[in-house]
């Protein structure tokens, strides 16, 4: 993982903490942490989150001088819901309504503008472009939802 991408991670995941979308998992039975780096921790209850930031592709480079080096990266990141039945909805009802409220702070919710703000230590998020979201069936009453972004970063190289 670089440092951009270590950065963009942080960021994802104070964005996560300030928007309360943890409430809104513990609200239907997860136990916190609900967002997981790369996979569940085992014995994880369900509803949860598990987010993936794949590795960044290098769009446009610039400096600002000799010794200020600057690259525009995007950087695929995917948020995994896993749900089962809840309260009288199906599981792919619970999935997707917890990845509603996902979209509602990252974006590609299709009512309400992103809320989520991410600052970056180092550089700046330029665009957090929504791609795609579905449902897998992941079992007897398990399904997971996937949202796709691509997030667009602005980030120093050398100074």
């Amino acid at each position: 993982m670089s440092i951009a991408t270590a950065d963009l991670n942080k960021s994802i995941v104070a964005a996560w903490a300030a928007s309360g979308l943890d409430a809104s998992f513990t609200a239907l039975g997860g136990e916190a942490p609900v967002l997981q780096d790369q996979e569940a921790t085992p014995g994880q209850s369900m509803p949860y989150c598990v987010t993936s930031l794949y590795s960044s592709t290098t769009t446009d480079r610039m400096s600002a001088g000799v010794s200020s080096l600057w690259e525009v990266r995007d950087t695929a990141v995917t948020f995994r819901v896993f749900a089962t039945s809840v309260s009288g909805n199906t599981a792919k009802a619970t999935a997707a309504d917890l990845a509603e409220e996902i979209m509602k702070v990252f974006g590609g919710h299709p009512t309400v503008a992103a809320t989520g703000e991410l600052a970056l230590d180092n550089g700046s998020c330029l665009i957090t472009e929504y791609q795609n979201d579905y449902p897998i069936r992941a079992g007897d009453e398990q399904y997971e939802w996937v949202i796709e972004y691509l997030f667009r970063c602005d980030v120093p190289v050398a100074i």
